[in-house]
């Protein structure tokens, strides 16, 4: 089995851990009359997802600027009760599986729409499907969950198809051409980065081993006692989103195993930060890695990704390198609340139409 399958195959098994899982109801006026409400369905996972961090920040983000009478509910199907307490958020939670017909809306993630999405079908309950990974969109037909007649029945009747990259975009449209008028643009904030200078940052390189751990050991092994004695490499893994800002506060190096991203965070979130970041887009990240401080990987090529992370510690070493303010700038740009909120007003216009 290949190593994207292995992948899926266990974010399935997180995503679905049983499969006793009782019916939705509806109702014609559950909610608050005449009050819309846009409900972000999610797994459930004991650590923090960017997705989910991303439905959020989003869904409390409706509930602050009351747009068009909108409010907004994050839902755990599989378990109603579900505590979020790894990342902050301010969400109003949905705890039970009554829908209303005529006022709710479900955004449903790519990777769970075979599961969920029927079920929304026969009650007439309308949704929207949000692709956060162009290369899991099809994850449950790879893993035999559903079959792709199962899959464009999904997007056939979603109301809208939201997509977090321009290859993610893409990606939709190659799959399903058929649906590409249906297709929105979304955005997240990435707001809580803080950087220093780097003469105040410590001799540290960062990576994410959960991220093809293989191509990692093999960055290791291959760099095993080439790194100066005053540097030191960090596994950032099973902490929390803030430990993580902090982490990449402190560190000048990350290196990016991004394996077929919607749109990655921790690359963004690092150079952010002040880091170098060097590694694999993801194909994705493209869209920010031509940016001065990210130094592309072609995947796979473990040798030159140790040639420039060398030459990277000894530009440091040397006082060569510098803060780039421009990129980051460019980024605070990129993942910033404007861009967020023109996004979700967006949203909640074509929604607005649907709920008549």
């Amino acid at each position: 089995m290949s190593s994207i399958l292995i992948k899926l195959k266990k974010g399935i098994r997180k995503l679905f851990p049983s499969n006793d899982i009782r019916p939705f109801k509806c109702t014609a006026f559950h909610g608050t009359p005449n009050k819309k409400n846009i409900i972000f369905l999610l797994p459930t996972q004991v650590r923090p997802a960017g997705g989910s961090i991303v439905a959020h920040h989003q869904s409390d983000s409706i509930n602050t600027i009351e747009y068009k009478n909108f409010s907004s509910q994050v839902f755990y199907p599989d378990k109603v009760h579900h505590l979020v307490t790894n990342f902050a958020h301010t969400s109003s939670f949905k705890r039970d599986k009554i829908f209303d017909i005529k006022n709710d809306f479900v955004i449903i993630p790519e990777m769970m729409v075979c599961r969920y999405a029927p079920e929304l079908i026969r009650l007439g309950v309308k949704y929207g499907i949000h692709v956060q990974n162009g290369y899991s969109l099809g994850g449950e037909v790879l893993l035999g969950i559903a079959n792709f007649d199962d899959l464009l029945n999904t997007y056939e009747n979603a109301q809208l198809i939201i997509g977090n990259s321009n290859d993610t975009i893409e990606n939709i449209k190659t799959v399903f051409p058929q649906f590409s008028e249906k297709i929105i643009r979304s955005y997240f904030v990435i707001n809580k980065s803080k950087y220093q200078s780097i003469e105040n940052k410590k001799n540290l390189i960062t990576y994410m081993p959960r991220k093809l751990g293989n191509h990692s050991k093999l960055v290791l092994l291959f760099l095993n006692d080439k790194l100066p004695k005053d540097w030191s490499i960090k596994a950032i893994d099973g902490v929390t989103e803030q430990q993580v800002y902090d982490v990449f506060f402190d560190s000048k190096i990350f290196l990016s195993f991004s394996e077929f991203e919607g749109l990655a965070m921790p690359p963004a979130m690092a150079a952010m930060c002040g880091n170098r970041v060097i590694g694999y887009t993801g194909e994705a990240n493209k869209e920010y890695f031509h940016l001065a401080c990210f130094e592309e990987v072609y995947c796979g090529d473990i040798k030159d990704f140790v040639k420039k992370l060398l030459e990277a510690v000894e530009r440091f070493d040397n006082n060569q390198e510098t803060l780039d303010l421009k990129s980051i700038e460019y980024l605070q740009d990129f993942f910033s609340d404007k861009n967020q909120m023109r996004y979700l007003c967006e949203l909640m216009d074509v929604i607005d139409s649907t709920l008549v």
